[in-house]
């Protein structure tokens, strides 16, 4: 009869740590949140900075016009009231002039003059003023609507401001979005349906013309625009994958960029703002995915395996920011990288970027903002490390009783009993940083000890021999360290999430030290047997992915130790001593793949 009785008892200490040495934003600080008081947004928002650093935005179906501080806290908000000498219909893009006068796009009702019985209604853009306390000003269309522009056939039934029955007719689709900004001289800009018009701070026309001039090329599909200390226009073309200049007479000067995500180069560029030190930030769609192996251990559900085998995968998210001289010249990257594997951290969308190079993400769940600072460090990118502390004990009492002997011990205590302990302990501790988003160094230490004693008691018969009877309980007692350093250098070659592809090189050292006992337990035995081996290994490696499916795989590996053992019959006589040593340099190369 065979009796086995195992216990494993095990425990894994996490400790996560974080250090952001490398990292060129910084979070500072989050606002706002859902719904439709006090400092809460419903779902479409426009945003604009004040010259001290102050934070507007347009909450479009709210109606309401909010202010924070530049920390984030709530100064006040602009609403219709029954006593408001304005009226807020679609207000979206905003901006703010160099007084801290406040500019809201909207849409205005103006009547034909001469119209009456019923009245006619031009509907088009217009532009809220307001003051630096939020007092309404003015409003002003960005061209005049006081004349019947187009035909009558255009016209929708409605009500004037007296309820009484009149023609509304409006001026292009009315679900067209519009960019506003203003000068260091309070005159504003519009852009509207291919047109710029450009406007003192009162309304009063001074300039307006077409985007597509002779050498602009090809309509850019405008997704922002900012004006530098010179009066220069800039405007993002986010199908045109570039960044179009004009002069304050709304003469084009040049473009600058091109389809890519290298340095300069645009993929849907959807925001620019002119900085107080005379460069240009822009923000394009281009993101880059970076996986990196953990020593974590892999779940069972794990919603993004990466990798065959027991080892949990990580994905990092990086975003970038570029900067640019104002005549087009590229500057530098300014990497923005998100928490790996962070739902939220994924979804959060860049909606406005400060004179000081602030950025300013929404999280579209929750509606609040989050600002992060450019920091001044001296690294270019990204640190981190991540470290895993593990302990198991396991427990292991195996019994055997021959059920046909005739023992007076039957079913009382086993012919044969042995009991197992094995103690181990781990650390892992990787350093990881990332140069920018292709390229990352990493420097890894594994450390682990284990030690085991194996209890073995024969209850039958002792062992006999020429020698003499002896008693064959024993003990093993084996102990071992295992230590291994390694540095990688890591190149992502497709950051594409369907056809992701890296290269690796790779050196390590490791390190082994193993000691054996077995003695006997009973005194008349002196049976004992010790055995030490110190072993090394040091190599290194390269993978390289040929393509989604394939990997090259060359590694190079050098293996040298020695070992020493004595062994003691059950007599105290010296039975057996030895020394081995070896050295072995092993090469392979091979490609994997999948069909």
């Amino acid at each position: 009869m065979l009796k086995l009785k195992i216990l494993t008892f095990s425990i894994l200490l996490l400790i996560p740590l974080s250090l952001n040495a490398a990292e060129k934003f910084k979070f500072v600080d989050e606002f706002g949140g859902k719904g439709e008081g006090e400092a809460q947004f419903a779902k479409n928002l426009f945003m604009a900075f004040g010259p001290d650093g102050a934070v507007y935005i347009t909450d479009t179906d709210n109606f309401k016009i909010h202010k924070f501080t530049q920390t984030g806290e709530f100064a006040f908000d602009i609403e219709v009231t029954d006593s408001s000498a304005f009226r807020f219909i679609k207000p979206t893009a905003i901006t703010i002039g160099t007084d801290n006068s406040i500019y809201v796009m909207d849409w205005i009702l103006q009547h034909i003059s001469g119209t009456d019985n019923p009245k006619i209604f031009n509907y088009g853009p217009c532009v809220h003023k307001f003051d630096a306390n939020g007092q309404f000003v003015v409003s002003f269309p960005i061209q005049d609507f006081s004349k019947r522009l187009d035909n009558l056939e255009a016209a929708a039934p409605g009500l004037d401001s007296e309820g009484k029955y009149a023609l509304i007719i409006p001026h292009g689709d009315t679900k067209r979005e519009f960019l506003l900004t203003v000068d260091f001289q309070n005159n504003l800009y519009v852009y509207d349906d291919g047109l710029i018009y450009k406007l003192d701070a009162n309304g009063n026309p001074i300039a307006h013309y077409a985007i597509a001039q002779p050498g602009a090329g090809q309509a850019i599909h405008p997704a922002d625009m900012t004006v530098d200390k010179a009066g220069n226009l800039y405007i993002a073309g986010e199908k045109g994958h570039r960044v179009v200049k004009y002069s304050s007479e709304g003469k084009f000067l040049f473009a600058f960029g091109e389809y890519g995500d290298a340095g300069g180069q645009f993929i849907a560029p959807f925001r620019i703002t002119a900085l107080t030190d005379g460069s240009l930030l822009v923000a394009d769609k281009a993101k880059y995915l970076k996986d990196f192996l953990s020593t974590l251990p892999k779940r069972l559900d794990d919603p993004t395996p990466r990798y065959d085998g027991y080892v949990k995968s990580f994905r990092y998210r990086l975003r970038r920011i570029q900067r640019f001289t104002t005549d087009g010249a590229y500057i530098q990257k300014l990497l923005v990288p998100f928490q790996r594997e962070v739902e939220t951290d994924v979804a959060l969308r860049l909606k406005g970027i400060d004179t000081n190079g602030n950025l300013y993400y929404l999280n579209p769940t929750t509606l609040r903002f989050r600002k992060y600072a450019p920091t001044k460090s001296l690294f270019s990118s990204m640190f981190q490390t991540e470290l895993k502390l593990s302990y198991t004990r396991d427990l292991h009492d195996i019994e055997i009783d021959n059920q046909d002997d005739l023992d007076a011990d039957l079913y009382t205590k086993s012919d044969f009993d042995e009991q197992i302990i094995q103690d181990s302990a781990g650390a892992n501790l990787t350093f990881s940083y990332d140069f920018n988003e292709d390229y990352r160094l990493a420097l890894s230490n594994r450390l682990r000890f284990i030690r085991m004693t194996d209890t073995s008691y024969y209850r039958a018969q002792d062992f006999e021999d020429f020698r003499g009877t002896f008693n064959p309980d024993d003990r093993t007692t084996e102990s071992s360290w295992d230590n291994r350093v390694q540095l990688d250098f890591t190149w992502i070659r497709d950051h594409s999430i369907y056809n992701y592809r890296e290269a690796r090189v790779y050196a390590y050292l490791s390190t082994i030290r193993l000691d054996f006992i077995n003695d006997a337990l009973d005194r008349s035995n002196f049976r004992f047997f010790d055995f030490y081996a110190k072993l090394s290994d040091w190599g290194g490696g390269i993978y390289y992915d040929l393509s989604r499916t394939f990997r090259l795989n060359f590694e190079i590996t050098h293996f040298f130790g020695k070992n020493r053992y004595e062994y003691i019959d059950e007599t105290n006589d010296l039975y057996a001593t030895g020394f081995q040593q070896a050295d072995t340099i092993r090469a392979v190369l091979f490609i994997n793949g999948f069909f």
